[in-house]
């Protein structure tokens, strides 16, 4: 398989249409939580790619270094308008730590238990700490925590119907992005 995953290439037509649709319920609620301010763009954009790198994660496995990359230059770029559209001149500071901390607690535990978590869930991870930084700690701590609960419990069910959750694991970067998403759009 080559490096650049294509998210069509890898999903049936029922899986894309579902994509789609939870797209845009993620795009709306951006809307519904920013209204039109100067964040709006940047959390746009992060609900793009939270929903994509989620779709190629369940489809392939992967979280596609041509979306996430991109993501460390254009977020930031994003997020420090958004700053001088709003007068929050900490937050892009904020941001900063926690991509920082959030990125090298993942890439810890990625080299700790190598078999559990991939290096594309650390680069998500980043990107994770960079929005829910900007907006507060609190977000940060809540967002991470969220994701980690959803992926335990999804595995205590899956242990409970069957023995094993299967020799490749599950996919951790829809846990990762849904955890942050809720943490945007509902934590305040």
């Amino acid at each position: 398989m080559t490096t650049s995953v294509s998210v069509t290439r890898h999903l049936k037509s029922g899986h894309i249409v579902a994509a789609g649709v939870a797209g845009s319920a993620v795009e709306a609620g951006m809307v519904w939580r920013f209204g039109w301010s100067s964040a709006l763009p940047a959390f746009l954009y992060f609900g793009a790619v939270a929903c994509l790198v989620s779709a190629t994660d369940l489809a392939a496995r992967r979280v596609p270094n041509r979306v996430i990359l991109p993501a460390y230059l254009i977020g930031p770029a994003l997020l420090l308008l958004a700053s001088i559209g709003s007068g929050k001149w900490m937050a892009p500071i904020r941001a900063g730590l926690a991509m920082a901390v959030v990125g090298g607690f993942f890439l810890a535990l990625a080299l700790i238990f190598p078999s559990g978590m991939g290096m594309g869930d650390c680069k998500l991870a980043g990107i994770v700490g960079l929005y829910l930084g900007w907006m507060g700690w609190s977000e940060v701590i809540t967002g991470v925590l969220l994701g980690y609960l959803g992926a335990a419990l999804v595995v205590v069910a899956l242990r409970a119907v069957r023995s094993s959750v299967g020799r490749g694991g599950m996919p951790f970067a829809p846990f990762i992005a849904g955890g942050a998403l809720f943490a945007v759009l509902f934590v305040r």
